[in-house]
């Protein structure tokens, strides 16, 4: 017998890479949600979030977490995912790249994408218009 597939919420159908530009209307979306922000922006001019924001840097900073503690952004995702947050947003996906290189940063959000899901939560990545047509191409395979 083969076992059921899960389905999703309708956030399963949506378009989950947006542009960076729209990630003041994503977090409007949000609206008095929790949901969990991985950015490279610094912390102090996020204002519209409920919920936890990671700052994704080498600066030394209560918020931040280095681009090579990959396992410790996952270990506050699933975190965050099972204290209630309806979301998680990564808007990081450049600055990861360009540290770790772009297939060990898509398997990486694949398994943000992955929890996300498993957790029936909603998941995006936003995305800049530095990044090439392949590289495109295959997150939008991993997360849509």
């Amino acid at each position: 017998m083969m076992p059921r597939l899960r389905t999703f919420s309708k956030a399963s159908t949506e378009k989950r890479v947006v542009d960076y530009r729209a990630l003041p209307k994503l977090l409007r979306r949000f609206s008095g949600r929790e949901v969990l922000l991985i950015t490279r922006r610094h912390p102090d001019y996020i204002k519209d979030v409920k919920g936890e924001v990671i700052w994704i840097s080498k600066a030394d900073h209560p918020k931040a977490v280095p681009p090579s503690r990959m396992h410790a952004i996952e270990q506050i995702t699933w975190e965050s995912l099972n204290n209630g947050v309806e979301g998680v947003i990564f808007d990081a996906l450049e600055y990861l790249m360009v540290e770790h290189g772009v297939e060990t940063t898509l398997k990486f959000v694949g398994k943000l994408r992955d929890m996300a899901m498993y957790k029936d939560k909603e998941f995006y990545v936003t995305i800049s218009e530095g990044l090439d047509e392949k590289a495109l191409a295959l997150l939008k395979r991993i997360v849509e």
